[in-house]
């Protein structure tokens, strides 16, 4: 299991307080449709300090009997392991019985390619505009990527995130279209890289580097 890092150092004055710095891990959308991001990592950094984020790739899979809509906050009502590598955890089931929504493992799966997980809404999924639902791939035990669902609906997610960086007035879990995001950074893990280091400067300008390149200590007194 590959475990990742970011450092975030808060050199700036954004609204003359304190601002909540959100690490958004953006997926290539659902094929059925747009599925939003949420404010997957978050955490309140005062001015002149740091706070790192740490994360294992681990996938899951979630539901929730609500829909999505952006800025609302998304909340999970159930969730199960997925694993990409897995042709028993590749892909799931969203069905609705008894009055309840629940998700399963799927029975009849492709073979695993690695690089995607599955979720089939069964054609007992209520239609969105009688009860709302949504499903969601989970990152290290928090939901990444969420979408609505519908009767007889599959989703596909790639699992190749792109990781963002902002600051804001963000809350947990809150349903954000990361194409939309202003002062934000791309965080590059690449060629084996896990440990970042962005700084949000004076004039709110992002500076990323890779961690063994920064002298913390020296950042955080200058």
């Amino acid at each position: 299991m590959s475990q990742y890092s970011l450092t975030v150092v808060n050199k700036s004055e954004l609204a003359k307080g304190s601002p909540t710095f959100a690490v958004m891990a953006e997926l290539p959308e659902a094929q059925n449709g747009d599925a939003l991001s949420t404010a997957w990592l978050t955490q309140v950094i005062h001015p002149g300090n740091s706070y790192t984020f740490t994360w294992d790739i681990e996938w899951g899979f979630a539901w929730s009997a609500s829909g999505t809509r952006q800025d609302y906050t998304w909340r999970a009502n159930g969730h199960i392991a997925a694993d990409p590598t897995s042709a028993s955890q590749c892909a799931a089931e969203f069905d609705y019985t008894s009055g309840d929504f629940m998700l399963t493992p799927a029975t009849h799966v492709p073979a695993p390619d690695h690089d995607a997980l599955f979720i089939n809404d069964s054609g007992a999924i209520p239609k969105p505009s009688t009860q709302p639902s949504s499903v969601a791939v989970t990152l290290d035990g928090q939901a990444v990527c969420v979408v609505d669902a519908g009767p007889n609906v599959q989703h596909q997610f790639t699992l190749h995130p792109t990781y963002y960086i902002v600051a804001g007035s963000y809350k947990h879990s809150q349903m954000v279209d990361a194409a939309s995001l202003t002062q934000q950074a791309v965080l590059s893990y690449q060629s084996g890289i896990a440990d970042k280091t962005a700084v949000l400067d004076g004039q709110n300008i992002w500076h990323i580097q890779n961690s063994s390149e920064v002298d913390l200590s020296g950042v955080l007194l200058s």
